[in-house]
Formats: structure tokens, C-alpha cells, sequence
């Protein structure tokens, strides 16, 4: 990753080289595609390190935003990383989000490799105005869930710092969930 000097190039390696997946604590690495790639989900997930990602060439969203937090911050770009779930007092069937926005020129722009529909990087004006469209954007893929109008409500978007490297699932969510809410638009 040393050789990779632009957002584009970094974008590019990643969706090259790093696929959809988890290492989990028994070691092993999960695809999404495995047909038990959900079945042990909560209880193996680990949080991967950047050199575990670069090793085995697999993260989830939460894994990929800590790979792109580290080349983000090393070349010097001011980020926020945000995380998106619908918060349930039960298993929440509802798939989450975690991703990485940077500053560049005045601009505000949202770094994707994870989720596939929306691979790339996509230029806002503001920071509120790229908030605004990605909230729009995930409520409209929880409506495919078939998510009733109170669920949506429940959403909740967080702004969060680095988490430790080797946590748990249960640890991870507590992190992001007890950070700094951003208010929905």
C-alpha cells in the first residue's frame, strides 16, 4: 500500500484486491458467498487489523473503514468515519453499514469499496449534504427488508473513532453505538 499515493488508486486496489468477508476467531475466513458465512456471524467476527486484511485479502464494511481510516490519515486527508444500523431491543435482522468520508479541496466526498451497488467515490459540497443523500440511501435499501415505518425510526447514525484491533462483534457494535449520534435529516 505504500506505492498507492491517490483516494483513486486506493479505491482501485481495494476493489481489486480485498473481497466481501470476515475472519472469524477459529481463523478462518469467511466469504460472502459461504453458505455459513451468517450461520456463526456474531460469535466468530473479529475486528481485522490492516495487516490481517492485506494478509488474507478479506473485510467487511467495519474491517475495510479501518484499512482506508489508516491510508486516509497517513496521507494527511481530514475523515469521519460513520456507522448506520436500525437499533432494535432485539436480533436485528437489518443489515448495518460502516464507511469513510474525507475532505479534499472544500469538498466532502464518500469513500466506498463494501457496498457493491455504490462502489466508488462520490463528491458532495457539503458534509451535511453527503450525510443527508447516504441516509436517504440506506433507508431506501432497509425499505427492500420490507422494514415497517417504526423500525425506521429507530435508525441511528453515528460518528466514531478507531476501535481496538481483534474485538468481538458485541464489542464493536458497543463502540459505535455509544459514540457521537448525528442527527437524521
Amino acid at each position: 500500500m505504500a506505492d498507492i499515493k491517490t483516494p483513486e488508486e486506493l479505491l482501485d486496489f481495494m476493489s481489486n484486491k480485498i473481497n466481501y468477508g470476515y475472519l472469524g476467531k477459529n481463523g478462518r475466513v469467511y466469504h460472502y458467498d459461504d453458505s455459513d458465512f451468517n450461520l456463526d456471524w456474531y460469535e466468530q467476527y473479529i475486528l481485522e487489523s490492516k495487516d490481517d486484511i492485506l494478509e488474507n485479502l478479506y473485510g467487511n464494511c467495519w474491517d475495510q473503514v479501518e484499512l482506508e481510516r489508516e491510508w486516509f490519515l497517513k496521507n494527511g486527508y481530514e475523515i469521519k468515519t460513520i456507522y448506520e444500523m436500525v437499533k432494535l431491543d432485539y436480533n436485528n435482522v437489518y443489515p448495518t453499514h460502516s464507511f469513510l468520508v474525507y475532505k479534499d479541496n472544500e469538498h466532502w466526498f464518500w469513500f466506498e469499496n463494501s457496498d457493491f451497488d455504490n462502489r466508488g467515490i462520490h463528491k458532495f459540497n457539503t458534509l451535511d449534504e453527503l450525510l443527508n443523500y447516504q441516509y436517504k440511501r440506506y433507508v431506501e435499501f432497509l425499505k427492500t427488508f420490507n422494514i415497517t415505518d417504526e423500525e425506521l425510526e429507530k435508525i441511528i447514525v453515528t460518528e466514531f473513532d478507531k476501535p481496538k484491533e481483534h474485538i468481538s462483534a458485541e464489542e464493536y457494535l458497543n463502540h459505535v453505538i455509544n459514540s457521537q449520534q448525528i442527527n437524521k435529516k
